[in-house]
């Protein structure tokens, strides 16, 4: 460890110049810690001590989820700054979007050359540093006034008492400190650090300067510098045992810093109060988050957290069994959120302040290494570089969640097939009971179908089986229903089933046995009608009736017999095998699925460039016409679930992690839900909507 000592304040009156503006002090700001409203996150850490503490947010508790998310840019997004109910949110491309997180709408945006990084909002200004420092109005993003740098990296702004300070470092790494008079747009002082090539080069993209009681810290390489806020002549400087490549954090007459070790120095003279060894290879470079009596401090090389006592430094409890690497904490409600990539997916952790216990995890799609603190007012706010947005609340349309995955039906219960058959009770995802099965379940008629092997078994709610019918040979289809029949396919045949004893009712191996391999079965009244080898072959008692199409992929029965192809045609054959009406979609090259219901629904999809990738589109038909086609809107690349019809909307999941329900006249937005992974299939009652993705949701 290297203590700071008297040396510090002679050392630092070497510094190569504090230029001092010529205009004077202008103070427009009662405390050095006050923002804008009562409920506010107005910058980088929250305030101008860089606390990364909120006393005024609540911890949405157990129920905490993804309350909403939007893409706000197709780039990466910095960490958002939110006052009276905006989210300021800047990207890697220096875009800088003003959000209302109720209406969930962009008010206006702008682009800010070398912008990095949360801006600072003060009353009715936004405060952005890129090449140049700017101003801009809070309302409609305009240009209040802009001071030149011309400088290749800047770091988030603070802004106390009608100044607003700032840190730059240029293409030599040379850094420097900033006070620009935010009446005027004027320089109040500058001061150059000692810094540049020599050694490792300090950034200054995440190391706003905490501003106190009169006094502005600025971190660079391994040293603090504590300068007059009001003309930037030097107090002291300390260094530590590392470099110190996030904001320095100011509470508790304290400066709170890590290097190799976290250090704790006098903010009167920078002695050492305090050192604390957290152990090797850490990668202490986020800034720590500070309560009265708690500093919390993170590591971005194995996802480590540690809570100390911020009056000695004592190690009160550590988080160390996280994959990944972890973020810039916040506080609030005793609860420490951290920001967290993992390899089995990206989120934001709360843990009790108290005890390190998580007490929820929500999950987000991409942080990739993003070291940024969540924004904590009314809701939780998280951006992440694939340029979503986040709201993390306790959402009232979630009922509940459970673990679980796979094809999904519901009746009187939830029923799950991926290993098994797993039945959740639809109030409250407990599991009811457990069978193995092998395809997708089908409710009907007061049970659940599916099949085991070679058999198809029938089950009563309560998991008692009504019966088992065995087959001729493995099934190969998804049981389909009828009020009276079951039928299922296989390699070289077809059979039916009656539906509530089980008793077989006929078998059919097409035209002289030769009907291959079956992939799908559908059924209308007395006669099934079977996917093979790209045709549709329509089977009954008395065996093959017709068979019809090329390259077919998919087929449903409604009013008529509906089939898609792998040139993207949707073909409608009457029940006798008369073609009704045919159309090619203009979207995707291959229709994949086909619901009917009071109209049909048709989902197609073709492959991106690089062979790797899908992208789906929902098409809505009526009587060979087009109606309309939905396509999510930030969704490039990705597929579609099977969609379900219920009460006139459409509902379908997506790969962008949501559940949409749309008006199943014209297609409009009706509703969104957010889960935590790809959708794989949906499901409706009269009470919820179901989806499966990284586990099973119900939603109100």
């Amino acid at each position: 460890m290297v203590d700071p000592s008297d040396e510090t304040r002679r050392t630092f009156l070497k510094l190569t110049g504090a230029a001092i503006g010529t205009t004077g002090f202008v103070g427009i700001a009662a405390s050095d810690t006050a923002t804008t409203t009562n409920h506010a996150w107005s910058s980088f850490q929250n305030d101008t001590g860089n606390t990364g503490s909120s006393s005024d947010g609540n911890d949405p508790g157990p129920g905490a989820w993804v309350d909403w998310s939007e893409q706000v840019s197709d780039r990466g997004l910095y960490s958002p700054t939110v006052v009276d109910g905006i989210a300021y949110v800047s990207d890697s491309s220096g875009g800088i979007t003003a959000f209302d997180v109720d209406s969930r709408n962009a008010c206006w945006t702008t682009h800010i050359r070398g912008l990095d990084y949360a801006p600072t909002v003060v009353g009715d200004i936004v405060y952005v540093a890129g090449t140049d420092l700017v101003a801009l109005s809070a309302e409609d993003g305009s240009e209040r006034w802009r001071f030149e740098i011309g400088i290749i990296e800047s770091s988030p702004v603070t802004v106390a008492d009608g100044i607003a300070f700032f840190k730059t470092s240029d293409v030599n790494g040379q850094g420097a400190c900033w006070a620009i008079d935010t009446e005027t747009g004027t320089k109040q002082w500058q001061v150059r650090l000692p810094s540049g090539k020599d050694g490792e080069t300090p950034s200054a993209e995440n190391v706003p300067p905490a501003v106190v009681d009169g006094t502005a810290y600025f971190a660079d390489k391994k040293t603090v510098y504590a300068l007059d806020a009001t003309d930037g002549q030097p107090q002291w400087q300390a260094s530590t045992d590392g470099m110190i490549d996030h904001a320095p954090t100011v509470a508790n007459d304290t400066v709170y810093v890590s290097g190799r070790k976290t250090f704790a120095l006098s903010t009167e003279d920078g002695a050492a109060r305090w050192t604390t060894d957290l152990g090797d290879s850490t990668r202490l470079s986020q800034s720590p988050a500070v309560t009265d009596d708690t500093v919390v401090v993170t590591d971005g090389a194995r996802a480590r957290i540690w809570a100390l006592a911020a009056d000695d430094g004592t190690v009160r409890w550590t988080v160390g069994t996280l994959d990944g690497s972890a973020g810039t904490p916040s506080i609030a409600d005793g609860t420490t959120y951290v920001p967290i990539t993992r390899d089995s997916g990206d989120g934001l952790g709360a843990f009790d302040l108290r005890s390190g216990d998580q007490k929820w995890w929500v999950p987000v799609r991409n942080l990739d290494t993003s070291s940024l603190p969540p924004a904590i007012d009314d809701g939780i706010y998280i951006a992440d570089r694939e340029g979503f947005l986040y709201s993390v609340a306790d959402p009232e349309w979630l009922d509940w969640r459970a673990n679980g995955i796979g094809s999904m039906d519901v009746g009187e219960n939830v029923y799950l097939q991926n290993d098994a058959l797993r039945a959740l009770d639809t109030e409250t995802g407990k599991k009811r009971w457990r069978e193995e099965g092998d395809t997708p379940p089908v409710s009907a008629n007061g049970m659940v179908y599916e099949t085991d092997w070679s058999a198809v078994v029938a089950y009563s709610p309560d998991g008692t089986q009504q019966w088992r019918s065995e087959c001729d040979g493995g099934v190969t289809t998804v049981p389909a229903v009828t009020d009276d029949r079951v039928v299922v396919g296989g390699d070289g045949w077809v059979t039916a089933f009656d539906a509530t004893t089980g008793v077989h009712a006929w078998t059919s191996t097409g035209d002289c046995g030769g009907l291959g391999s079956v992939d799908t079965v559908a059924t209308h009244d007395k006669t099934a009608f079977a996917l093979v080898n790209g045709r549709v072959v329509a089977l009954d008692a008395e065996g093959e009736r017709w068979s019809a199409g090329d390259g077919v992929r998919a087929v449903a029965v409604d009013d008529a017999v509906y089939t898609g192809t792998d040139c993207n045609e949707v073909v409608a054959y009457d029940f006798d095998g008369t073609e009704l009406w045919r159309v090619t979609l203009e979207d995707g090259d291959t229709v994949t699925s086909l619901v009917p219901d009071d109209g049909l629904y048709a989902v197609t999809s073709d492959v991106t460039s690089t062979g790797t990738d899908s992208r789906d589109w929902l098409v809505s038909l009526d009587d060979g016409s087009v109606s309309w086609t939905f396509h999510p809107k930030f969704l490039p690349f990705g597929s579609l679930c099977e969609p379900v019809v219920a009460d006139e909307t459409v509902y379908v999941g997506a790969s962008d992690r949501r559940v949409y329900a749309l008006s199943a006249s014209d297609g409009a937005e009706r509703r969104r839900f957010e889960t935590g992974g790809e959708v794989e299939s949906v499901a409706v009652d009269d009470e919820r909507t179901y989806a499966t993705s990284d586990g099973t949701y119900a939603f109100r």
